[in-house]
């Protein structure tokens, strides 16, 4: 039995990271006195741990399981008081977003420390944080950013979209979130608002990154701009670059970065080539895409040979931003599209409005000739237009009037058809304007007592209802403000929508432009006509999604024929992503192990188009083939532990009569009713039993009659042995990741990472002799196992259940793993006494389909879709109209 850590050992733990023995001191504040020897101890654990660190120092050295245990042993430990999230934490509080900071430390702390560790040659990591459109992405990355510099990282780069807009507005806000301009001397800007990236600072690369603490560059996502950031990066000297780590942050990551060239074999588009290309020029660092339609980041191809460009595959982690209650986004607009019409009916609010085919056909160009083409505003844009100033009044007197108002209208991404429509709400607001001089607005009044009310339930605030004599005063002060602009890649820069520091009552007109990124600040009126038949472009036009604090009641949306049943359809897509991610992180996978499963529609919306769903593949229906493993194990009590020893022996002892003739280990054909007891006594620890429990569930809905195959591995020989049917079997080794004490006694869990051998999913097989003819096992990867598994002539789709007795004595030779009985010794001494049974894992493969009995097959799919640069065909990609910027 291990001995208890000793009381130097435990005050040492807690500083994985420490630089010196007198930080260490400084920060435990331990009394030297009272631990006669701490000198000595202190030094030779520093020593140790120096040992460790230069391991980690170049992670291409070491081989792929233990690269894994560094990651699962993770870095980061939270960032201290004060530092750039300090200060970026109370502007949040003292502004809009003092309600969600809670929220962004949480889901931002998960982010960081999924990030790889700064200073760590060759740690590089790719990942995507998937929020919701509207919802506060570029707060989510001004948190992460300030966190990660604060931790060590010195090198941000921000890629925020195609448009000049876009760039500018990301720009403004990180200067102001981060401090850089209260704070020049800490940071160094290689772009401002003015100005994208230039080669002004290409000679002297180097000096400026190794000589400032923070280098900061926002940039479009463009040929030029990108070709500018490579030159940039290839002139710094490999000691700069090595020394560097790097924070790319890719907004809006689905659009542009992935290739969206013709065919498989074809060179990559520009933007793919270059961003691949600066990516391959960070030696250590984090690479983020953040999205609210992650479709063609997770489609990517994840096998791109080792001696080709990296591709941008979030490999190693993929995030969900929490949805706060507040947001307004699909689900609750539109409702889920597999909730009953009647409940759907009660449970969505009243906002959404028609537009007949008739006044589509009057408002959207048909054909490519659009000359002479003048849209009229028909009666549904007329009360939508009305009921936005009657709205906007309604806000002035609830004490709004120095808040933004934003209405939307989207009709065409051609850009043409913008200004003639633009002139036509002129035209259309031109007498009203006069008849409020001489305090004539009853041509408002029918607007605001049809709508007044049909949402007033979804109002938080406190203020007094609204009543005609009120809003009719302040009708005439809307209209005075109110102004319609354009904002396309055809307007220019100083004509487009842009909220300054006063207050703006706007309508906006526009297409491509208003589709990604670009914050429509106080949008609560949508007049939406434009279509797509593909998820992504559809999500990305819903700029009506988002917060609505004290004007919930007032945001309405009118839409053409079958697009509120498009949006809600895609609610249910973005609930089944969400639930997928979630399903594949409690499974201990990541992206690089299990690609996401996307939900297909029934008619005629697709994923992305035809061309860019060549890759696509029918997907196994749910948890077809889904491998589950327990690697988490909880000792707050040895009571489960113990139980489970019983629950797995009388399993055992049940299921004898199915007992292979060749190995005793092994059971073949079991009935799943034989094992669902046992599914249900066993205890896992809480993060894997909704993934197993939904496993076992859709096993018994939808494959109830297809057999098991039950597997104890026999080759262990440990002393605490598992007793499998009147047969003993010794335990198999499984050690776990190193861990503080201290973090071990009060988390009292351990974590082994991975309890599953490499072809332990063909485990039965292999007892069986039925490998397939002429291939070794060497020769099965991972898909040749499962495809086996799934074949008629091999496994014929059988479930498996493996069984692992783990030795509580588990050894070990990494030094990135302990003992297990350190491990448990340091949670609990009575772990280890004599006499304790191994500790029981669990994995199981859930069975195949493999007769095809399913019907809803190909109701999901996982794709490499190709991904166009240029989502709206009919609109050039702004031109390229800033300047380079020329430095400080």
């Amino acid at each position: 039995m291990s001995q208890e850590p000793s009381p130097v050992e435990i005050v040492f733990s807690n500083f994985r990271q420490m630089m010196s023995r007198e930080d260490a001191r400084k920060k435990t504040k331990v009394s030297l006195e009272a631990l006669p020897g701490i000198d000595e101890a202190l030094d030779a654990l520093e020593r140790a741990h120096e040992e460790k660190v230069l391991t980690r120092t170049k992670l291409t050295e070491v081989g792929t399981a233990r690269r894994k245990d560094l990651r699962e042993m993770g870095w980061y430990s939270g960032v201290q008081d004060g530092g750039l999230w300090g200060e970026l934490r109370e502007r949040m509080e003292a502004g809009g977003l003092a309600g969600a900071v809670e929220s962004i430390d949480h889901s931002t702390e998960e982010i960081v420390a999924s990030l790889a560790e700064p200073r760590v040659e060759n740690d590089n990591r790719l990942g995507v944080v998937i929020g919701n459109v509207q919802s506060g992405k570029t707060a989510n990355y001004s948190a992460v950013i300030a966190k990660a510099l604060d931790s060590g990282y010195k090198f941000v780069l921000v890629l925020s979209g195609v448009h000049n807009n876009l760039r500018k507005q990301t720009q403004v806000r990180l200067d102001r979130d981060l401090g850089v301009i209260e704070d020049r001397q800490s940071w160094y800007r290689l772009t401002d608002a003015e100005g994208d990236f230039g080669d002004a600072h290409t000679g002297n690369a180097s000096s400026i990154v190794a000589n400032h603490g923070r280098v900061l560059a926002v940039v479009k996502k463009n040929s030029s701009r990108l070709r500018n950031v490579l030159d940039f990066l290839r002139s710094l000297d490999e000691g700069t670059k090595r020394d560097t780590p790097f924070l790319v942050i890719d907004d809006e990551s689905d659009q542009a970065t992935p290739d969206a060239s013709a065919k498989v074999g074809d060179e990559p588009t520009a933007i793919n080539r270059l961003m691949r290309q600066i990516w391959a020029e960070v030696q250590n660092g984090t690479y983020i895409g953040y999205t609210a339609t992650p479709f063609a980041n997770v489609f990517m191809d994840p096998n791109v040979a080792e001696e080709s460009l990296q591709e941008l595959y979030p490999r190693d982690f993929i995030h969900v931003m929490p949805t706060p209650a507040n947001y307004f986004g699909a689900e609750r607009i539109f409702g889920l599209h597999d909730i009953a019409d009647e409940e759907r009916d009660a449970a969505i609010p009243d906002v959404v409005r028609a537009i007949s085919k008739e006044e589509v056909r009057a408002l959207v160009p048909s054909g490519r000739n659009i000359d002479g083409f003048h849209p009229q505003v028909t009666k549904s844009l007329g009360e939508a237009i009305r009921w936005f100033i009657v709205a906007c009044a309604v806000r002035r007197i609830r004490g709004q009037q120095k808040k933004h108002s934003t209405m939307l209208i989207h009709t065409t991404p051609r850009t043409d058809p913008h200004f003639a429509t633009r002139d036509a709400v002129e035209t259309f607001l031109e007498p009203l304007r006069k008849a409020s001089l001489n305090g004539d607005v009853d041509g408002f009044k029918d607007v605001f007592e049809i709508e007044i009310n049909r949402a007033a339930s979804l109002y938080d605030g406190d203020g007094l209802a609204p009543t005609w004599p009120r809003i009719s005063d302040e009708i005439p002060n809307v209209l005075r403000y109110l102004r319609t602009v354009v904002d396309n890649g055809r307007e220019l820069d100083s004509e487009r929508l842009s909220y300054s520091n006063e207050p703006q009552t706007v309508i906006v007109i526009g297409g491509g432009t208003l589709s990604r990124g670009l914050t429509l600040e106080g949008l609560f009126v949508s007049y939406f006509t434009r279509t797509s038949n593909t998820y992504d472009t559809l999500l990305q036009m819903g700029r009506w999604f988002g917060y609505r604090a004290g004007y919930e009641d007032l945001q309405r949306i009118w839409v053409s024929p079958k697009l509120d049943e498009d949006y809600r359809f895609l609610a249910t897509v973005e609930a089944d992503l969400r639930s997928e991610i979630s399903r594949m992180t409690q499974a201990g996978m990541t992206p690089a192990e299990i690609g996401v499963r996307v939900r297909l529609h029934p008619g005629r919306l697709q994923v992305t188009s035809s061309a860019k769903q060549k890759h696509a593949l029918e997907a196994e229906v749910d948890f077809e083939g889904y491998r589950l493993q327990t690697t988490l194990f909880d000792f707050s009590s040895n009571t489960a532990a113990l139980a489970n020893v019983e629950v797995a022996e009388d399993l055992l002892q049940q299921i004898r009569p199915y007992r292979s003739q060749t190995a005793t280990a092994l059971f073949e054909d079991v009935p799943l009713d034989a094992l669902n007891a046992f599914f249900e006594t066993f205890e896992i620890h809480p993060n894997h039993q909704k993934v197993f429990s939904d496993a076992i569930k859709w096993s018994n809905e939808k494959l109830p009659d297809k057999h098991w195959n039950v597997v104890v591995p026999s080759e262990g020989n440990g002393d605490d042995r598992l007793n499998v049917a009147d047969t003993t079997v010794g335990s198999i080794r499984r050690a776990p990741i190193a861990k503080e004490f201290e973090t071990l006694r009060d988390g009292k869990e351990i974590n082994i990472r991975a309890l599953m051998s490499g072809k332990d999913a063909i485990l039965d097989l292999r007892l069986q002799g039925r490998l397939p003819q002429n291939k070794t096992l060497a020769q099965l990867n991972n898909a040749a196992q499962y495809a086996w598994r799934k074949s008629r002539a091999g496994g014929d789709g059988r479930g498996l259940l493996v069984l692992y007795p783990i030795s509580r004595h588990s050894a070990t030779a990494s030094v990135d793993r302990m003992s297990m009985d350190s491990a448990l010794s340091a949670i609990d001494p009575s772990l280890v006494e004599e006499g304790q049974p191994p500790i029981l894992g669990m994995a199981l493969v859930a069975p195949f389909d493999s007769e095809g009995k399913l019907q809803s097959k190909g109701s999901t799919i996982a794709v490499r879709p190709i991904f166009d640069d240029a989502e709206d065909l009919e609109e050039p990609i702004a031109n390229d109209t800033e300047q380079d910027y020329q430095g400080e």
